[in-house]
């Protein structure tokens, strides 16, 4: 492997490790959610009325899959329909207990953050954050993917 084989290597096993850790810590938090479940919950947190097929279409997961995790959801009371859903799809967005859950979860979550940005300086935090914002943008081949849809 050449050096950029090894960096995006190490970058991908360092973004998995973050996602275990994050899952692990939140649920030591007394958020006991799957890591599918935190990030529906969010998802849905940052985009109330979004539909089920949005979910399944951005998450890349088969409709059926999105259903049973949403049923899951509702049942444990954090995810419920709008009541002034009409028309096709039914709008989601988080019952009390789901808003609850999510704010723990990203309390908790923000704890960890800080304890490993402790040593850091100011500018390495933004270019940190930069850097995040930048690799979080859509990428063009999915851009394109949705143009041909």
């Amino acid at each position: 492997m050449n050096d950029v084989e090894l960096d995006r290597s190490s970058i991908l096993r360092s973004l998995v490790t973050i996602s275990r850790r994050g899952v692990a810590d939140a649920r030591s938090g007394g958020t006991p959610l799957s890591m599918t479940d935190q990030s529906i919950v969010g998802y849905i947190a940052e985009r109330p009325g979004v539909r089920s097929t949005d979910i399944a279409q951005d998450f890349r997961l088969n409709r059926s899959t999105v259903s049973r995790q949403l049923a899951g959801l509702m049942r444990l009371g954090l995810v419920r329909e709008r009541s002034d859903s009409g028309g096709r799809g039914r709008p989601l967005e988080l019952a009390e207990a789901g808003e609850h859950a999510y704010r723990e979860t990203l309390k908790v979550l923000q704890s960890v953050i800080d304890e490993h940005l402790a040593g850091w300086s100011d500018a390495e935090i933004a270019r940190f954050a930069r850097d995040l914002e930048r690799f979080n943008q859509e990428s063009p081949t999915r851009a394109t993917k949705k143009e041909r849809s």
